[in-house]
C-alpha cells in the first residue's frame, strides 16, 4: 500500500519551475535606490543650509573681542595717518602741552598701577624649550618669539596647582620700570600716552613709578 501511494505522488507532482536571474531588473532597482539616496542627501543639505547654526558663548565672546581689537587698531592707524595724509588737518593739542603752557609743573610723585593682564612678564628661569628667552617677555610686547612655541608659553605661564606659585624650575617675574605697562602690544598703548603727557610737565623716572606686579598670583602670594 505504501508503495502505491509513493507512485501516485510521483505521478501527480507538478514539475518545479526555475526562475532565472534577470540582471536587467536588478540594475534598474540599483539605479532607483541610488537615485533615492542622492535625493535624500540633497534634501538634507538644503535643510542644513536653511537652519541657522547655533553659536556657543565662547565663540561669541571671542568674536566680540576680535572685533573690538580690530576696530581699536584701525582707529589708531587712522589717527596716526590722518595728519600725514591731509596737510590741512590739525592735530589736537595734547593735555601735557596745554598744562605746560599754563605753567603747571611736576609736584607730587605719581604711582601708576597697571590693571590685570596688561603688565608684562619676563623669564628669569625656564625649561629647555625656552632657551634663548632669558629676560625676554613671555607676556606683553611683540609675542613674535613666544608664538613660535605656544605650548612652551602655556607651560611657563601656568601656576602650580597646590602652591599657586611658579612650578619648580620656572621663574617668571613682572617687568620693572615704566616699560612694564606702557604698551601691551605694538600699537596698543596702555599707559604710554599718560606717561608722555606727564613728561611734558616735568615728570621722569625719579618722580614717576610703575607699580608692576605679577597679575597671575593671588594677593597672599604676591608677598612671597
Amino acid at each position: 500500500m505504501a508503495s502505491i501511494l509513493r507512485f501516485r505522488k510521483l505521478c501527480y507532482v507538478e514539475p518545479v519551475k526555475f526562475q532565472f536571474f534577470q540582471p536587467q531588473n536588478f540594475d534598474k532597482k540599483e539605479k532607483t535606490v541610488a537615485t533615492e539616496a542622492k535625493t535624500s542627501l540633497e534634501n538634507n543639505e538644503k535643510r542644513n543650509k536653511r537652519q541657522p547654526k547655533e553659536r556657543s558663548c565662547v565663540n561669541s565672546c571671542c568674536c566680540v573681542i576680535g572685533y573690538m581689537c580690530t576696530t581699536w587698531w584701525l582707529l589708531l592707524v587712522l589717527y596716526h595717518c590722518l595728519p600725514a595724509a591731509f596737510p590741512g588737518f590739525q592735530v589736537p593739542e595734547s593735555p601735557g602741552t596745554r598744562l605746560k603752557r599754563e605753567g603747571l609743573t611736576a609736584l607730587h610723585p605719581v604711582v601708576l598701577v597697571p590693571g590685570i593682564v596688561t603688565g608684562g612678564l619676563e623669564l628669569w628661569e625656564g625649561k629647555p624649550c625656552a632657551e634663548g628667552l632669558f629676560r625676554k617677555r613671555l607676556w606683553g610686547g611683540s609675542f613674535t618669539e613666544v608664538l613660535k612655541r605656544p605650548l612652551c608659553l602655556l607651560e611657563h605661564l601656568a601656576l602650580h596647582n597646590e602652591t599657586g606659585l611658579d612650578p619648580p624650575g620656572i621663574r617668571l617675574r613682572a617687568v620693572s620700570g615704566l616699560v612694564a605697562a606702557d604698551y601691551f602690544a605694538p600699537g596698543y598703548f596702555v599707559w604710554a600716552v599718560l606717561i608722555e603727557n606727564l613728561a611734558k610737565i616735568g615728570y621722569e623716572g625719579k618722580n614717576m613709578h610703575m607699580a608692576a606686579y605679577d597679575w597671575r598670583l593671588s594677593f597672599q602670594n604676591t608677598e612671597v
